[in-house]
């Protein structure tokens, strides 16, 4: 179980600053969170190699439309088969689907709106799989995406796509909102989820808030989990999805996420009897 970072969360772009603070962090990959058209995929992927560090995934942000009259289904393909093509160039990497939910906001009802998104999914998991890309959707809250909130809704979702090769990304943040039982949720869904993201209540580290990570983890790696985990924070005092821009904020999220990473590796049990041994 590999552990990462979503690299948004970090306020840096550049391939090899990403990287260096990755490393720094002790962590094993990133969640490559970025614009596909800021970065050459082969240099970035070298660039991983050479570091040791794993890209789980590709994560596009600022995935939707400049403006409401261009979310149409045809520009929002066009955008994530570029996307694809990135992924394939870094070495077959998942791509994350959840943004094209934001290609539906001019639709004029939830119908046609969720029509739109299943046929987009349909048409960008068909163009993966023959790129040899994985694709994977994040049911993220009410308040940041308007479709796909909960864990079933996603799951229905992928059976209406129809594929093997779309996949699940659970959040522990998202769930805290939107599931009404996140631990039943995550026994019920882990075989079907390629990654889990950590971040407590208040989406700061683990033990700002009060989500069971323990009961969590337990939930996770006793019903078929087998995938990989980033960590994915923001400080108490920044808004959602606003990176840190000052030095001292930088300090403390990385502060933040050294802490959570321990707690996390705690819960493993080669750790906790690596502890036993040695005291």
């Amino acid at each position: 179980m590999k552990l990462a970072v979503v690299t948004w969360t970090l306020g840096l772009s550049e391939p090899q600053a990403v990287l260096a603070k990755a490393l720094a962090l002790g962590l094993d990959g990133i969640q490559y969170s970025g614009d596909h058209r800021d970065a050459c995929p082969v240099d970035l992927r070298e660039q991983a190699r050479r570091a040791g560090i794993t890209i789980l995934a590709v994560d596009p942000i600022n995935a939707g439309p400049q403006h409401s009259a261009d979310a149409t289904q045809d520009l929002a393909v066009d955008y994530y088969r570029k996307v694809i093509d990135f992924a394939a160039e870094l070495g077959n990497v998942p791509v994350t689907l959840q943004g094209l939910s934001l290609w539906t906001r001019n639709c004029p009802d939830a119908a046609s709106a969720y029509a739109r998104l299943l046929a987009c999914c349909k048409v960008i998991d068909a163009y993966a799989q023959r790129r040899g890309v994985p694709t994977l959707y994040e049911p993220c809250n009410h308040f940041e995406l308007p479709l796909i909130n909960t864990a079933q809704q996603c799951r229905e979702l992928i059976r209406a796509v129809g594929s093997a090769n779309l996949r699940m990304v659970l959040d522990s943040f998202h769930m805290n909102i939107n599931e009404p039982d996140p631990v039943q949720t995550l026994r019920d869904c882990a075989h079907f989820t390629a990654i889990y993201h950590i971040s407590d209540s208040g989406r700061g580290a683990i033990g700002t808030g009060h989500i069971d990570f323990a009961a969590q983890y337990q939930a996770l790696v006793a019903n078929g989990f087998s995938g990989d985990v980033s960590i994915e924070l923001v400080l108490p005092h920044l808004l959602p999805g606003q990176p840190p821009t000052s030095e001292p904020d930088c300090q403390a999220l990385d502060a933040q996420i050294r802490a959570s990473a321990r707690q996390w590796r705690a819960y493993q049990p080669s750790a906790a009897q690596g502890v036993a041994a040695g005291g």
